[in-house]
């Protein structure tokens, strides 16, 4: 029986058989699972750094097809543009050649204008104390109420005694009825005037004389004779003579 000090305290014992080839069989069976663990475990890691790799490169392949996309369109964006500054350029130098071209033919017109104005001056202060001219419009009462004489001498100053004045003349009586302006021409108002245009041929002086009846509730005002003379010299009048009417 062995030694044993009085009173510390006893551990059992347990004879446990010796088997060797058991305990090499777990051992191996240990590194087996440990080996296929971490066997599996860097396959799966392999695999998955595979699909990593094939994804990244499916990504890479993607985006440089999509980067060669955007170069082709930025080339086409850029030749576009390129286009547009030079018509861009072109529509103002056509834009400045246009307003251009419209301020010369501006100061031209105005010149034009100026040069009109001047030879109508001219031609005018020569001609408004020659060729045709009215001599005289008189207006005489009658016997009738509302019936008149009248005559108009149209006259050319300073002629020859060769050449023939041509042209025509229009006379208008100019009166209210009512409160409204009415403007009557000779012919609608006179028998012996059928035309608007009276015909002017004379050498020195031509009359135009009739009677002519107003209409009732008419107040006559002023007579218009506006005249036009072709030859020898062309010559517009319009002229303005009140109503006055002088005894029998």
């Amino acid at each position: 029986m062995p030694n044993v000090v009085k009173g510390s305290k006893q551990e059992q014992m347990v004879v446990v058989p010796y088997r060797p080839r058991r305990r090499a069989l777990l051992i191996t069976l240990l590194v087996c699972i440990l080996g296929g663990s971490a066997a599996s475990g860097f396959f799966y890691a392999y695999d998955q750094t595979m699909r990593f790799q094939q994804s990244v490169q499916l990504d890479k392949e993607a985006l440089s097809r999509e980067l060669a996309v955007l170069r082709t369109e930025n080339i086409e964006l850029s030749r576009q543009l390129a286009v547009l500054e030079r018509n861009n350029v072109m529509d103002k130098w056509a834009t400045n050649e246009v307003q251009s071209t419209i301020r010369n033919l501006r100061e031209q017109i105005a010149q034009l204008k100026q040069d009109n104005v001047f030879y109508r001056q001219v031609v005018t202060a020569e001609t408004e104390d020659t060729g045709l001219i009215v001599g005289q419009m008189d207006i005489h009462s009658t016997r009738n109420p509302g019936r008149f004489r009248y005559k108009l001498v149209m006259r050319q100053l300073d002629a020859d005694g060769d050449s023939y004045l041509a042209g025509h003349v229009n006379v208008n009586l100019i009166g209210r009825q009512g409160d409204e302006q009415v403007i009557l021409p000779l012919r609608e108002i006179s028998a012996e005037q059928e035309q608007l245009d009276i015909r002017l041929r004379f050498k020195y002086f031509q009359n135009i004389e009739g009677e002519l009846a107003l209409p009732a509730g008419f107040e006559p005002e002023r007579f218009q004779v506006a005249a036009v003379a072709t030859e020898p010299a062309e010559k517009t009048i319009d002229q303005y003579f009140s109503w006055l009417v002088l005894g029998d």
